[in-house]
């Protein structure tokens, strides 16, 4: 199996300085990013999205809210 390992804050959806990430509620898409996932899986690559959610730890979003944005599209 080949894989593609994406970071998703910054380079999928939208990052944010810390505390703007507790006005958020979906994400928001950059530009080409889902082109280019679906580019890579095309390929035959399997889709690996990691990030690190540092901001739950320090109290700047919940598990909740961040649940709600993983689960969100963007409109």
């Amino acid at each position: 199996m080949k894989a593609a390992f994406f970071d998703r804050d910054g380079t999928i959806i939208k990052d944010y300085a810390d505390r703007k990430w507790t006005l958020v509620d979906r994400p928001v898409f950059l530009r080409n990013s889902v082109w280019t996932l679906r580019e890579v899986q095309q390929r035959g690559y399997e889709i690996i999205i990691v990030t690190n959610q540092y901001l739950i730890n320090e109290g700047f979003i919940s598990l909740q809210q961040y649940q709600k944005i993983s689960k969100s599209k963007d409109k």
